[in-house]
């Protein structure tokens, strides 16, 4: 018999204690909707040299550390996302307005020490073909694209430090059904202006070494976030070469190379159609990236033919000052609590 890998479940939930899968996470965990994706095993195979006085053929082979990773692709909700978010990020801060307004808002902001929150998972594949626990996982990668006339969707990068086999899959999983996103909801903002993009992909990249292999241990001793990056890219057709002089020139002004390059905000809005139930004043299920300072990197018109002209920015989000965040993510929604 054939397991279907939709009959699967995958179950997000924030992790207390090192070394310790979250106890609650079959009643408080968050069931993620997944378009694909799984984290797999990192393991080799230890074959020794080649012996002088030895045969042929290898003689023996033994199992080496372990270590597993993997990316989920989804539609982003904005329930099991803030629980994503809070793990790439590692700050969060919820306000909640005076009742009977529903709504709620959390700000997540990147935490500078390199020790990321943890997440236990559990991965339920295929109608019971095996259950999977992984503890200690961190947030690797986090991107996130949309088309103008297509959904926002999401890919997430894991690691995780330790993954247990046949696990007792958690029976009646309560996902998050909350709204998706289309193109028409999102927009791309510019110092101040907002961008006639085409598309837009938002990508933040944690670094985290993954080979802190131990002597006397099959699991990784550590899992240290190195220097982030965090980019946006944005196609568009554009009307005038003010945005090509800046990347290239370094200012808007300029008639030829200059050594300053100019820096302005970016701000990525992304909300449903959806309202978010009771609230008042009314509000809707969202996503907001605001990027104080971003530098769009140089780039060309490339003529061809009698093609329209089209180009893709990349911008380069940049932290001056340490007292400023590089970037923050706002979800509102009618969650409370992150999962």
């Amino acid at each position: 018999m054939g397991h279907s890998s939709q009959s699967g479940h995958v179950i997000l939930r924030s992790q207390a204690t090192p070394g310790v899968l979250a106890p609650d996470l079959a009643t408080a965990g968050v069931g993620i909707k997944l378009r694909s994706g799984g984290l797999a095993t990192n393991r080799e195979l230890l074959i020794p040299d080649a012996e002088i006085g030895g045969g042929r053929d290898i003689a023996d082979a033994y199992l080496g550390a372990s270590s597993w990773s993997g990316d989920y692709e989804f539609y982003p909700r904005m329930n099991s996302l803030a629980t994503l978010l809070k793990a790439a990020f590692g700050s969060v801060a919820t306000t909640h307005p005076t009742d009977p307004d529903t709504t709620e808002t959390h700000t997540f902001t990147p935490i500078d020490n390199a020790t990321l929150p943890l997440l236990s998972i559990e991965e339920y594949i295929g109608s019971g073909l095996e259950t999977y626990n992984y503890t200690d996982a961190v947030v690797n990668t986090l991107h996130f694209e949309c088309e103008a006339n297509g959904y926002l969707t999401g890919t997430c990068g894991l690691i995780a430090k330790k993954q247990i086999a046949g696990a007792t899959p958690t029976a009646t999983p309560v996902y998050d059904n909350l709204p998706m996103i289309v193109g028409t909801n999102v927009t791309v903002t510019y110092d101040g202006v907002q961008l006639p993009a085409k598309s837009f992909s938002f990508d933040l990249n944690n670094n985290v070494a993954d080979d802190d292999f131990r002597l006397g241990s099959f699991y990784l001793g550590d899992l240290t976030a190195k220097r982030r990056e965090i980019t946006m890219g944005v196609s568009i057709r554009p009307s005038d070469s003010d945005l090509w002089r800046q990347a290239t020139y370094g200012q808007v002004a300029a008639t030829q190379v200059g050594g300053i390059a100019t820096k302005k905000e970016c701000i990525i809005t992304m909300q449903t159609y959806e309202v978010i139930p009771d609230s008042s004043p009314t509000a809707y299920y969202s996503l907001s990236i605001p990027v104080p300072l971003s530098v769009i990197k140089p780039y060309s018109f490339g003529p061809s033919g009698d093609d329209v002209l089209e180009n893709d920015l990349e911008i380069q989000a940049i932290r001056p000052d340490p007292a400023t965040p590089a970037l923050t993510a706002i979800i509102q929604s009618d969650v409370a609590v992150i999962a």
